[in-house]
């Protein structure tokens, strides 16, 4: 739970000096005498966890800072109270700091790239442009790191640098992540942002040989970060998925959660080639009734030469418990519409795989009319009923 920072200035409309009392956890106003300024916020039953008081010049920060010569001037003047108030977390106050040494030096003396950044966060809250500009400079020079770089690609726009600062971390992300399937890195990229994990997928393709280990990589990733099944399909589906080629190539699904939905699944020949004499190659998720599945397609040469599709169930809800009717097309070259294929109805409990084999001879040959333009098309049909 985040503790805030509630900071009072108290001052005149632009004296030499503004008392700021910064009060950590509850809130407990005390006046320059001892008095209380507002009994109505004094807090009795729970002690003060840390009371701090800084004298500053409000003139200075005035002078350096628009966010304060709006608080001192306008703020202050027209309420008529001697005090004003605001507030930041406790996360911010090494970080406001600093800004406030900045205001009265102009220097900025950290070196730690994370530090920086959250100066810089401060200087924008607080519009000190001056300290802007030099954390943006000082940033650019500093060598990163990976959270100082995940904390760069969320910078809010309104800071000038940004854009320049995001072109930076994403570099930096992708040659310190270009080998990212490797275990070394797993646990740390369990932990990176969003932001961190597009910007590695955007700039590292490892080629057609590690798609289905790209493809493993971003569910643990999103199974991870997300562990409700609604926001982690979201997630999937809008953000990473369409960043992974062998995602990109083989499908355009309807990719909804309702009783029944179709899903469409495309193989290049070069794909289906690449299956045997043993492998499998699976598509995005799609969820129906409540649970999640996904199609893999598997070349087998024993004990039988054959293609087969199969609807597998992700590992969310459990067993499926009631009826699942399925049913697999494929588009023909003569006709160029999806065909009936294979069509099953079975009532189950399990975990079981539910597909169709075909002989690869018929899939694969040269005048094969299942190959639209060295592309295969199948389309999936799935209606879930529950058990009453």
């Amino acid at each position: 739970k985040k503790t805030c920072l509630l900071i009072m200035l108290c001052a005149f409309f632009f004296p030499r000096f503004a008392c700021f009392s910064i009060f950590i956890g509850p809130w407990y106003f005390t006046g320059d005498g001892g008095e209380d300024i507002d009994s109505s916020c004094t807090v009795t039953s729970t002690p003060v966890l840390q009371v701090e008081t800084i004298h500053v010049c409000s003139a200075t920060l005035a002078a350096k800072s628009n966010f304060f010569r709006k608080l001192f001037s306008n703020g202050m003047k027209e309420s008529g109270h001697r005090q004003a108030t605001v507030t930041i977390a406790d996360s911010e106050y090494e970080a406001f700091l600093e800004l406030l040494h900045f205001i009265y030096s102009g220097k900025l003396t950290p070196t730690e790239p994370i530090l920086v950044v959250d100066i810089l966060l401060a200087a924008d809250k607080f519009e000190v442009a001056s300290c802007i500009k030099l954390c943006g400079e000082r940033l650019v020079d500093l060598p990163m790191t990976a959270e100082s770089a995940v904390m760069c690609l969320d910078l809010p726009c309104s800071i000038s640098m940004a854009p320049a600062l995001a072109e930076a971390a994403k570099k930096f992300l992708a040659k310190r992540y270009d080998k990212f399937l490797l275990t070394k890195f797993q646990d740390e990229l369990m932990r990176i942002s969003l932001t961190g994990i597009v910007a590695i997928l955007s700039r590292n393709h490892p080629g057609v040989a590690s798609e289905e280990s790209v493809y493993d990589f971003v569910l643990r990733w999103a199974h991870f970060q997300y562990p409700n099944p609604e926001e982690r399909h979201k997630i999937l589906s809008s953000s990473l998925l369409p960043l992974v080629p062998v995602v990109r190539s083989m499908t355009n699904g309807i990719l909804i959660d309702q009783p029944s939905c179709i899903v469409d699944f495309t193989l290049s020949r070069g794909q289906c080639s690449g299956l045997f004499p043993s492998g499998s190659i699976r598509s995005p998720p799609f969820y129906c009734g409540g649970h999640g599945f996904f199609l893999s397609a598997h070349g087998k040469m024993e004990p039988s030469n054959f293609f087969g599709l199969l609807i597998e169930k992700l590992e969310d809800k459990g067993p499926v418990r009631g009826t699942i009717d399925y049913e697999i097309e494929v588009k023909t070259r003569q006709s160029l519409e999806f065909l009936f294929l294979w069509r099953r109805t079975t009532t189950t409990d399990s975990r079981q795989a539910l597909g169709c084999r075909i002989p690869w001879p018929s899939i694969i040959a040269d005048n094969s009319r299942f190959f639209i333009d060295d592309k295969l098309h199948l389309r999936v049909h799935v209606k879930i009923t529950p058990q009453p």
